[in-house]
């Protein structure tokens, strides 16, 4: 099994163990409905292929995230790709043409990005308009990782207990995730990760 069936396999389990909002499908319909304003990889199109998320939105303890499908990803560029408010008229000249939003917070502007150009598709992240940021060397390693943390905010935490009494990170939750999710990463992905999670 490669690492992004691994990924895929992994992410499955746990939004399944969960009963996390919407599905991951099969839908085989990447080459079909790929939108052709927007780059693609490999990983992107085994990941929309064979893990297509359908109204997938993961509570992470901190703000809901949600994947874009294959009918959202197109309109999940504007602000990014798109000058906000051009009707993906206008291309924004500081965004590189190979970089791809596939995640958001459901407010808007923090954006998971796959890098399309590049081997095994790296994973960049941004909040607050700051320039990206890599948090995975790769798709399969992001979506592994993510899982990893997923398991961990509902399955030992129960979501909002990642907290405690003073509105603070609780200590145990922030090793135990430093100390699962860290190798699937390696460290300096890990930090930039957990900084865009729950810096």
């Amino acid at each position: 099994m490669s690492a992004l069936d691994n990924a895929f396999k992994e992410l499955r389990r746990v939004h399944k163990k969960f009963d996390i909002e919407g599905r991951f499908e099969n839908n085989g319909q990447a080459n079909a409905k790929w939108p052709q304003t927007l780059p693609r990889s490999a990983e992107m199109d085994s990941f929309y292929e064979l893990c297509e998320p359908v109204d997938v939105e993961v509570e992470t303890g901190l703000t809901p995230i949600c994947f874009f499908n294959l009918d959202a990803l197109e309109d999940g560029q504007v602000g990014f790709k798109w000058a906000g408010e051009s009707n993906k008229t206008e291309l924004n000249g500081n965004w590189p043409a190979q970089h791809l939003v596939f995640m958001d917070d459901i407010g808007g502007g923090k954006p998971v990005i796959a890098v399309t150009d590049m081997p095994g598709t790296p994973v960049l992240a941004s909040y607050d308009a700051v320039a990206p940021f890599k948090i995975a060397d790769s798709l399969a390693d992001f979506l592994l990782a993510f899982a990893k943390t997923v398991e961990i905010v509902h399955g030992k935490f129960d979501i909002f207990d990642i907290y405690n009494d003073d509105d603070e990170l609780s200590s145990t939750f922030v090793k135990l995730l430093k100390k699962e999710v860290s190798p699937l990463l390696g460290e300096d992905n890990y930090e930039r990760f957990f900084d865009y999670f729950y810096g």
